[in-house]
């Protein structure tokens, strides 16, 4: 029989398909029949007991690490400090699951979860989250804590601490039910009664003109079914306690407190040495004790000029004059150093230069910075000039940390005829804490969230400045690696919530008058001789303004006469004096509530915490105690009391870190290099007995800068030569040992200020106002001249978007929020500027006339002059042989058919400019 293709092909085709879609028999035999679903994996069965033996001992009511509850079904859904743990039929996008997994938790030291019950949860979460009994609902039960952030957020600034319009208070339940001028404003069980609902459903409430004014914004829908469901509940009061035992904070252990830099600094004994006649003042016995165990010593002394240079440089940022220079070299007592270094510390240089050390550490500017208007901070320049005097008087640090943290806690500034000197003084101190960048003064831009930076920033500063610890990132979660957990951040926080409220907010600059919701963080405080002098000097110009007034209120005037007089009226209300203001932080005793927000989100909020400083800092040291203020205004005295808890004699941090970041300035690394970070991340410290020693004995000598400053510069190891030795690059090629004296280049204030100072144009006004900058179309900004020359560059103006252009070039630091160590860069653009500005080849050509009124005109004379002006020293022959050689060059004639019969420029002039160009003006051996 013959069967064609088509039929063949189509016979295998059809047993093609039936082999592919027949299901499998042999597999089909063995599979069960599925009659029912396996039963889900349920949480009380299996996953509750791998979480009560893992993990509840951290994640409890008490505990809640991480803000993170395992004790209920509700507050395991719930979630914690990141938000949400688990998400049903996903595992990988479950935080729980994914910390777990990746064997975050349990923490190390603790036995981690076996493969089984990892794959249990897995597939717990993957089967949707089964209960046997269905979990409590998070937002069954509702209190006051949920609705109170909420009415802070929405409604206290016209129901609040400073208005409360129609006579209501939103506060406090007890408030609420008060009511205001129109009765009770919500009825228990009844949202849909309550005029507190139906103000804000009429959107009667924010007023329409507030809104986006004021900082206000409309409750969102979410939150006011929140608000809803707490009066459908009945107004469900919960009294939650937020005081907790700091020493015995569950979330920090004994161990975690162990760490070196938590435990106040222990008295130790100098070490014996074998070169004992190195040894100036115990610190050479602590680094050369290290020193000779590694075969070393240190480098040979520096000679006179040497130290005489960079002593006069460290102590005042400016050099030493040749008649200075030859006194010190001429005096050959046995003390003639140390009574260098007293001189030196006596010039009131020395706290022009360590003022800016510390403005450094505030954030010192002169403008708010955040946004693009950069509005200027009129009178900050107080707190600038209060340092600098603090540094002057030597002021002991323990007070002087006290007065700028407290210093409205420390005087009665509200009680008549409070405005003395010592009251004024103290207030313009707390400018310390209104230094970081605040964008506030405008709208829309004062939102609780904007306000939230500034107060983050401000103890950003803080901390790293005073604490050494990085606090921030516990704003949003607890301390990867420190133990900080994020209920700390909040603690300090509500310290600062006496002045710096979110929800109780004054603006950085003067309102206008359409803007009553509106308070300015300016005081106005005057002693009575300045508000007589400013009365005897108004009151002339006040009776003709209102003359004037007067012409101007008739009826019919002449347009021409209206426009004379109205110019007279601008010149002569120009003419009126008005009093200095403050620019300070005082506490109005009167904090809102202090919650934890979930991620750092304000909109989040989830317990209530109460004021209190890292819980780490506790042994060992008198506990964080507040004990209220009653003045003429009533106060918190949070802030006072964290003051003195951080300057007691034995804190851990306090006197450690500040004898650090003053090594450092002296020798260019600090003995802990990281200098804002002493926590587990930090670098240890290099000699950690030496470190304790110094903040021993910087407490016993009375907290004083000054006693500090000469202790170091009167070492051995700070008088060594800066010369570098193949033995020192193989042994200590860092310099951590210090076997010898660090090169450093001047910082930019050093530069700018030294070639003033050398081309004799310094002008050493003290204090006041900034010095003007001019800001040029190709945008370089300069200091503007005043009639005795240049003002230091510490008092030069430093606007955040206007930094001087010399100074940013060399480095000065931005402030954003501040500057806790100043970076040294090596950039094109520097000798650049050097070699083209206009000011510096200005101030070559008043070098060079200040060389020729003292040296003639004798060109080997006008050499030695130079030099010992520009570096403190007579030139090398070979060096005068080059200068001379050079000022006969430089004063030929041009050939230049264009400027022909012309001169070239003033040789003595390029020569001075060559030596302000060079690296021995630059660099500080």
């Amino acid at each position: 029989m013959v069967v064609s293709r088509r039929i063949v092909f189509s016979l295998l085709l059809n047993c093609l398909m039936v082999l592919l879609y027949m299901p499998p028999l042999a597999c089909a035999a063995e599979a069960p029949t599925k009659s029912a679903k396996s039963p889900p994996i349920a949480y009380e069965d299996k996953v509750q007991p791998i979480f009560q033996k893992h993990c509840v001992k951290c994640h409890s009511e008490k505990n809640r690490k991480a803000e993170f509850d395992l004790s209920s079904t509700a507050s395991l859904l719930k979630g914690g400090e990141s938000g949400a743990g688990l998400v049903a039929g996903k595992p990988d996008e479950s935080l729980l699951y994914e910390y777990l997994h990746d064997g975050a938790m349990p923490p190390e030291g603790s036995p981690p979860l076996s493969k089984q019950e990892l794959e249990t949860i897995r597939q717990w979460i993957h089967s949707g989250l089964h209960f046997k009994e269905k979990p409590e609902s998070t937002t069954t039960v509702l209190s006051q804590h949920d609705v109170l952030p909420i009415l802070y957020r929405r409604c206290a600034m016209c129901h609040g601490p400073e208005y409360q319009e129609g006579g209501l208070d939103v506060r406090s339940k007890a408030n609420i039910l008060t009511g205001g001028k129109a009765g009770t404003s919500v009825i228990a069980g009844k949202p849909a009664e309550s005029l507190l609902i139906k103000y804000i459903v009429k959107k009667t409430c924010p007023p329409k003109g507030e809104i986006s004014r004021a900082g206000i914004e409309p409750m969102t829908a979410e939150e006011l079914t929140t608000l809803k469901d707490w009066i459908a509940q009945g107004l469900n009061e919960v009294n939650e306690s937020a005081e907790i035992n700091l020493a015995k904070d569950p979330l920090v252990s004994k161990e975690d407190r162990q760490f070196w830099s938590f435990q106040s600094p222990q008295q130790v004994t100098p070490p014996t040495v074998k070169h004992a006649e190195l040894v100036k003042n115990p610190i050479d016995a602590f680094l050369l004790h290290k020193l000779e165990a590694q075969n070393l010593s240190y480098a040979p002394e520096a000679d006179k000029r040497t130290l005489i240079r960079r002593a006069t440089f460290t102590l005042t940022g400016l050099p030493p004059t040749p008649e200075e220079v030859r006194a010190f070299l001429a005096d050959e007592s046995d003390h003639a150093y140390e009574t260098l270094i007293d001189r030196l510390l006596k010039s009131p240089r020395y706290a022009e230069k360590w003022g800016r050390f510390w403005l450094d550490l505030a954030g010192y500017a002169d403008s708010e910075g955040k946004r693009s208007a950069d509005l200027i901070r009129k009178y900050a320049y107080r707190y600038r000039d209060y340092v600098i005097r603090a540094f002057d008087e030597d002021k002991p640090y323990d007070v002087f940390l006290t007065e700028q943290l407290a210093g409205d806690e420390l005087v009665d500034y509200a009680a008549p005829n409070s405005a003395t000197p010592e009251v004024i003084e103290k207030l313009v101190a707390t400018g310390f804490l209104r230094m970081a960048p605040d964008g506030t003064s405008a709208n829309p831009v004062n939102r609780v969230s904007d306000r939230m930076e500034v107060i983050s920033d401000e103890i950003d500063v803080l901390f790293r400045s005073v604490f050494g610890l990085t606090m921030n990132c516990a704003r949003c979660h607890s301390h990867k690696y420190d133990p900080i957990p994020q209920r700390d951040y909040y603690r300090a926080m509500a310290i600062f919530k006496g002045a710096y409220d979110e929800y109780d907010w004054m603006t950085p600059q003067p309102f206008s008058n359409q803007w009553k919701r509106a308070r300015s963080r300016l005081l106005t405080i005057i002693p009575e001789e300045e508000q007589r002098a400013i009365d005897e000097h108004n009151a002339p110009i006040k009776k003709k303004i209102e003359i004037i007034e007067a012409k101007l209120n008739v009826k019919k005037i002449d347009r021409t006469k209206k426009k004379k007089l109205d110019k007279q009226l601008k010149e002569l209300k120009a003419k009126l004096k008005t009093p200095n203001m403050i620019r300070a932080l005082w506490d109005r005793g009167r904090p809102s509530p202090t919650y934890i927000y979930r991620r750092g989100d304000e909109n989040q909020p989830t317990r209530l915490v109460e004021p209190g400083p890292p819980s780490a800092i506790a042994d060992g040291i008198s506990p964080y105690h507040v004990e209220p203020i009653k003045q003429t205004t009533e106060k918190t005295g949070r802030r006072l009391a964290f003051a003195r808890w951080l300057t007691q004699p034995d804190h851990p941090l306090t006197s450690r870190v500040i004898v650090n970041r003053i090594w450092k300035k002296h020798f260019g690394t600090g003995i802990v290099k990281s200098l804002d970070n002493f926590g587990a991340l930090g670098t240890p410290p290099s000699h950690p007995e030496l470190l304790d020693w110094l903040a021993v004995d910087f407490v016993k000598q009375g907290w004083q800068f000054k006693k500090l400053h000469r202790l170091i510069m009167t070492s051995q190891a700070y008088r060594q030569s800066s010369a570098i030795t193949p033995e020192h690059q193989k042994s200590d090629p860092e310099n951590r040992l210090l076997s010898r004296m660090p090169l450093r280049r001047l910082e930019a204030e050093e530069l700018r200020d030294s070639l003033i100072f050398t081309a004799g144009e310094l002008d050493e006004t003290q204090f006041g106002t900034p010095a003007a900058v001019e800001v040029r179309p190709d945008g370089l900004v300069t200091a503007k001249r005043t009639q005795q020359g240049w003002r230091r560059s510490v008092y030069v103006r430093h606007r955040r978007k206007e930094m001087p252009t010399f100074l940013e070039v060399f480095d000065l630091p931005q402030m954003n929020p501040n500057c806790t160590a100043r970076q040294n860069s090596t950039v094109v653009s520097q000798p650049l500027l050097l070699v083209n500005n206009k000011l510096v080849h200005d101030l070559a050509d008043l070098f060079a006339k200040q060389v020729r009124t003292r040296a003639g005109n004798d060109p080997k004379l006008q050499i030695e002059t130079a030099y010992q002006l520009a570096f403190q020293r007579d030139p090398l022959p070979g060096e005068t042989e080059i200068a001379l050689a050079s000022l006969k060059l430089l004063g030929q004639p041009v050939e230049n058919q264009k400027q022909k019969d012309k001169t070239a420029p003033d040789g003595l002039t390029e020569y001075c400019h060559v030596l302000l160009n060079s690296a021995e003006f630059l660099y500080i051996d």
